[in-house]
């Protein structure tokens, strides 16, 4: 999996504390963009954090992004 998260950008904080609990037991790459950098290629505007997912799919949703890092 792979977290995008931007400096000052709402709901990044959730998502890295969630990310700090699942270190050790899932794979995670955490990259930080720029609040301007289009991330996911369908979207015409930037849209961070997001989750990409092995499987090549997206969650958008902070709530989401955090229970799936918990699982």
């Amino acid at each position: 999996m792979r977290l995008f998260v931007s400096e000052g950008a709402p709901g990044s904080l959730p998502v890295l504390a969630a990310a700090g609990r699942v270190r050790g037991r899932a794979e995670l790459l955490i990259s930080t963009v720029g609040p301007e950098e289009c991330v996911v290629p369908f979207l015409t505007q930037p849209k961070v954090p997001v989750l990409q997912l092995d499987s090549g799919n997206y969650l958008f949703s902070t709530t989401a992004i955090c229970r799936k890092q918990n699982l």
